[in-house]
């Protein structure tokens, strides 16, 4: 995979997830097959992320900064947050990809919507072939979502309350948490306290990281050139191909993987690079720059 095509892949990725409901009926199988490993690489990731401990006047400055945290994120926050993001954020980013029909259709015929040329009407008629209920089927699809992510967010509460009190306890000082106690204590104080964690989640703030994709995906343009420069003076990478039969029998020997299991990996799949891939792309940046252009 090309590394600009790795970092639009990244970009995309939130909106990909946003789209979870639309994809549940390919997906729930696979889900619940892979949950150990889902474990282990959460387990892994965890890792990612070490822990400093808390000194122990970190740890008696804790219960000043678990009082202002649970004024800014009381519970019930993380659902009540997720139940306005429903309508303001994810709804909006469903559409992303076109209309439901359109999407319907493009995921039975194994395309994306961006190449459908068809109205509405036609998309859904199409789209009635695979599935007469297409359209009731999404809505309820979409109804378990929210409530589905409203009791994630709310077991996430309890960690995320706990983690942004001791970092308030890591980095301001005990007369710094009594001035923030004592403005949280004021009318115009206490409004902040509520509001703040939840103004991240606003629209407006979603909507000028979408404002900022174009430019950020031109700015990444000629990145791959950049990375190759920096690299030139490096030994070129061997493919698979490349090794000797003895290198191929200590990666094999390694790694538990047979010759037919690594070549089947090895074999392009659907993010392999083609000659169609330019083309899609350029036609869903323009469909997506059309999509955040604020109205005139």
């Amino acid at each position: 995979m090309s590394i600009k095509r790795t970092l639009f892949a990244a970009t995309a990725g939130f909106a990909l997830a946003m789209a979870a409901p639309a994809l549940a009926q390919d997906d729930t199988d696979d889900l619940a097959a892979s949950k150990a490993e889902l474990e282990q690489v959460m387990g892994a990731l965890g890792t990612l992320f070490p822990k400093e401990p808390l000194t122990p006047e970190q740890e008696a400055r804790l219960p000043a900064a678990q009082r202002i945290v649970a004024l800014m994120i009381p519970e019930g926050t993380m659902g009540d947050i997720m139940g306005k993001m429903i309508d303001d954020i994810v709804r909006p980013m469903m559409q992303f990809g076109g209309s439901q029909a359109k999407s319907t259709l493009a995921r039975n015929i194994g395309v994306s919507p961006f190449e459908i040329d068809l109205s509405e009407e036609d998309s859904a008629a199409l789209a009635s072939l695979f599935d007469p209920a297409w359209a009731e089927r999404q809505e309820r699809e979409f109804a378990v979502f929210p409530e589905m992510m409203r009791q994630m967010l709310t077991l996430m509460e309890p960690g995320l309350r706990k983690a942004l009190a001791e970092a308030y306890a890591m980095r301001f000082t005990d007369s710094e948490l009594a001035d923030i106690a004592a403005f949280f204590g004021t009318e115009t104080g206490a409004k902040y306290a509520r509001e703040s964690f939840a103004m991240a989640s606003d629209p407006r703030m979603m909507g000028a990281s979408m404002e900022a994709l174009p430019a950020m995906m031109e700015a990444m343009g000629d990145i791959e050139a950049q990375v190759a420069a920096a690299t030139a003076d490096l030994p070129p990478v061997r493919s698979y191909d490349d090794l000797s039969p003895a290198e191929r029998e200590r990666v094999i020997a390694a790694t538990g993987f047979t010759d037919a299991e690594i070549r089947a990996a090895l074999t392009p799949g659907e993010w392999a690079e083609d000659e169609n891939w330019a083309e899609e792309a350029a036609a869903e940046e323009t469909e997506f720059e059309e999509l955040i252009e604020p109205e005139g």
